[in-house]
């Protein structure tokens, strides 16, 4: 029976080049839906099952064309917020706005192409056995080069799908590429079980199996925990729209609204702006900036703006993030948003289109190490918008933080107003949650028109603002470090289990060869 079922699922979704064409497009579109704001989690699994379930046999498209086209699917709708941005605020007619979209899908697909091909190049060399060690090790390949390449777009990895699910706990050991690998091992578990006769496989299911439940189990229990401190924060959510956001017409309304909204905060512990606030370079408002800086001395308040600023000396200009009061500080923004905030190869491609010639386009990224701001009772992790998906930014400034011997806060930044009403903002609210969950450091947000918020120590949104809303959170939040093994560690974790699965992989093909060796002699 079993056999027979797997006969009309196969005829059914492979049977034809067109069937795995259009069964890959459907499975690598349901993805996106295992995510923030829809979080069906279970999905994660379901979408991957279409694509490794096709990858185990041979098919009529070849394993780097399943995995394209398993990822057109994924990111035309997990990603097709960048039409957005490009149509709306980059004002590029709509044809031009579609294939522009198109093109960024098809870019990142050839990641998972990548993934395709050498698992299914590899599996011809091994068993189908090794499926639950091959797949994961190479999707978390295709998730590294797609984070790193150009920059990268560390974007939609399965391992965020799954904060909310039974597996989080994974996070808090090996990060959001572990929680990945075991998205992709538990997958390939399911397809072996369903397609596979023989029955050593299983033995590996059920040893997996076993480790991923004390994982988790350990995972939810905190080696240590330091004395957690409240401090009193509020966040400024001013909804100042993008139109408007950069026309001189408009500047003092946009500082009206800033101060209005600040004015009833003075006395927090810590007032935040937003990305990009004041729409100008702070030298260019030096009156505006002393007011601030007096106002929080004055009440015993740290104010955190974002603004940016231009360094005659360099001759650069970077996106900052400043602190004014009694203990003034900055941080410079280290990973750029591409066609945002600068425009690769500029010299050929600024003013081909109106997209290319954005306001504020022009940024560097920080040319020093940047370093986490210290205060008198904590220490603060800044993240400026795109960096917080950069789990290596955010692990590297909180292990320089834990020299200042304080409990931590991470602090990010954004202006979510570029990705209008689409999945954008609340993706990158779910990837700022995942970073909370794996350092076990309590994180806030705050934006420009939301998702404005405050999570604790283990992932967990306290308090938030919804989207288009003008106004303030305010709240007393414990600074609650719990020190996670990822925390520890930082990548080694995913790297071990990456080096033993290389030894399962190597070990069958070594063997094989050497039969193959002596059957020759």
């Amino acid at each position: 029976m079993n056999e027979l079922f797997v006969q009309k699922m196969q005829a059914l979704l492979f049977g034809s080049s067109t069937r795995c064409r259009i069964s890959q497009l459907i499975g690598g579109a349901l993805y996106p839906f295992a995510f923030s704001p829809f979080e069906i989690w279970p999905l994660a699994f379901v979408s991957l099952f279409f694509l490794l379930f096709a990858l185990l046999k041979p098919r009529a498209l070849s394993g780097f064309k399943l995995g394209f086209y398993w990822g057109i699917g994924c990111f035309l709708v997990g990603a097709s917020w960048v039409y957005v941005s490009i149509h709306e605020f980059g004002f590029v007619p709509i044809a031009g706005a579609v294939l522009l979209t198109l093109l960024f899908a098809a870019y990142l697909a050839l990641f998972k192409g990548l993934f395709g091909y050498l698992t299914q190049k590899l599996l011809s060399l091994t068993s189908s056995a090794m499926l639950i060690f091959i797949m994961p090790a190479f999707w978390i390949l295709s998730e590294f080069l797609q984070s790193v390449v150009f920059n990268g777009f560390p974007w939609l990895l399965a391992g965020y799908s799954q904060i909310d699910s039974p597996l989080s706990a994974i996070a808090t050991w090996l990060g959001v590429y572990g929680l990945s690998w075991f998205v992709l091992a538990l997958t390939a578990t399911s397809v072996l079980i369903i397609s596979h006769k023989n029955k050593r496989p299983f033995i590996l299911v059920i040893t997996l199996l076993f480790g991923f439940i004390f994982t988790a189990y350990m995972g939810q229990q905190p080696a240590k925990q330091s004395d957690s401190k409240a401090i009193d924060i509020a966040l400024v959510q001013p909804n100042i729209a993008q139109e408007i956001k950069w026309d001189r017409q408009h500047f003092s309304h946009i500082i009206d609204v800033l101060m209005a909204e600040s004015e009833p905060l003075w006395g927090a512990d810590l007032v935040i702006w937003p990305e990009g606030a004041i729409p100008a370079y702070a030298h260019q408002v030096p009156n505006i900036t002393q007011e601030l800086t007096q106002r929080a001395v004055n009440n015993n308040s740290h104010l955190i703006v974002g603004i940016p600023q231009y360094e005659v000396e360099k001759e650069l200009s970077f996106v900052a993030l400043k602190a004014y009061g009694k203990t003034p500080q900055s941080y410079f923004k280290q990973v750029l948003v591409p066609f945002g905030e600068y425009v690769p190869l500029q010299n050929w491609l600024r003013g081909l289109i109106d997209f290319l010639n954005l306001p504020m386009s022009n940024f560097s990224p920080a040319v020093n190490q940047q370093v986490p701001m210290a205060f008198e009772n904590f220490s603060l992790i800044p993240a400026i918008c795109y960096e917080i998906v950069y789990p290596s930014i955010i692990h590297q400034l909180s292990k320089q933080a834990e020299q200042l011997g304080k409990p931590q806060l991470i602090v990010t930044v954004s202006n979510d107003a570029w990705f209008g009403d689409s999945l954008g903002p609340y993706q990158h609210m779910q990837m700022a949650r995942l970073r909370a969950l794996e350092l076990g450091l309590p994180l806030v947000r705050a934006t420009n028109d939301g998702i404005t918020a405050m999570v604790d120590a283990r992932g967990n949104i306290i308090k938030q603002l919804p989207r288009y809303f003008q106004g303030s959170l305010r709240a007393s939040l414990k600074i609650e470090n719990i020190s996670t093994p990822y925390r520890r560690i930082g990548f080694w974790g995913i790297g071990i289990i990456l080096l033993v699965s290389c030894v399962f992989i190597v070990h069958p093909i070594l063997k094989k060869q050497s039969i193959k060796n002596s059957t020759i002699n």
